[in-house]
């Protein structure tokens, strides 16, 4: 069991206080449930940070509010841990789920993220691993005090890409991360959440992996990223408004390959009738 839970709450109203006071007065555990509703509102990356600075454990795992955890995730990672004290950062695969909690069956969705047996335990760098998303946007288990020296950045410098940016500056600092190939969290894609309601994500990210100064052994890994986020990148940009952003990333060497795809074409298309805001 966890030694405390701790809840920043940007919600209006009392729902979520009074749910709370009522499991603390059935609980059954002897764990503490700390509650804080945030008046105003901190968002999403300050109400983060809320939350690491009032940990008091020497761990701390980072859990959103529309995703759970598989009932042997803490103490999977907590074994890991005691097995080996040298690991500062752990975290496994993850799950895909609906608004009901059911599995949706994504293909090749942690693959994508280099969660596989192969990739096991320190194949890859603290860098290679942030880069590659192979650390999570939650669910990971980390030194308390490496989370209050790193800390979330404020959505001004990196906007959506706060769990990214969190990730690469751990990897920037290399500590050891260690993956296991277990299921550890469930990431829930829902109606109401930011992958679906509009982001800067993919633009963000790829613009702080771009800015990166890496030694040559970690190009191909930040080849493969960029190739990837460049399409994304580019709709995004052109929806916040960043239009010369977008085009810049159009003709970089990461997007030319698609250029004369169908894709390609239709992202022109909405470079060439889209406004700049910038």
């Amino acid at each position: 069991m966890p030694y405390e839970i701790i809840i920043g709450d940007d919600s209006q109203g009392n729902k979520s206080k009074l749910i709370v006071e009522n499991i603390n007065r059935n609980k059954s555990q002897n764990v503490i449930i700390r509650y804080f509703q945030n008046q105003p509102s901190l968002g999403q990356l300050a109400n983060v940070n809320s939350l690491i600075e009032k940990t008091e454990g020497n761990k701390f795992m980072l859990l959103h509010d529309d995703d759970l955890l598989f009932p042997d995730a803490l103490e999977t990672l907590v074994n890991l841990n005691e097995s080996d004290p040298s690991i500062q950062v752990s975290y496994g695969k993850q799950m895909l789920i609906n608004d009901a909690g059911e599995d949706l069956n994504i293909d090749g969705f942690n693959e994508r993220f280099f969660r596989t047996k192969d990739y096991e335990g320190t194949v890859l760098s603290p860098i290679e691993a942030a880069i590659v998303q192979q650390f999570p946007n939650n669910g990971y288990l980390i030194d308390t005090y490496i989370a209050k020296k790193t800390k979330y950045s404020s959505k001004e410098k990196v906007g959506n890409a706060g769990d990214f940016n969190f990730g690469l500056q751990l990897g920037l600092s290399n500590y050891k991360f260690y993956y296991i190939d277990h299921y550890i969290a469930k990431y829930r894609i829902s109606k109401n959440s930011v992958a679906r309601n509009g982001t800067d994500s993919a633009y963000q990210s790829y613009k702080l992996i771009k800015a990166l100064d890496l030694p040559a052994k970690d190009f191909d890994y930040r080849n493969h990223v960029l190739k990837i986020k460049a399409p994304i990148a580019i709709v995004q940009a052109i929806r916040i408004g960043k239009r010369r952003d977008a085009f810049k990333i159009y003709f970089e060497q990461w997007h030319k390959g698609k250029i004369l795809t169908l894709g390609g074409i239709r992202r022109l298309l909405l470079l060439l009738f889209s406004r700049s805001r910038e």
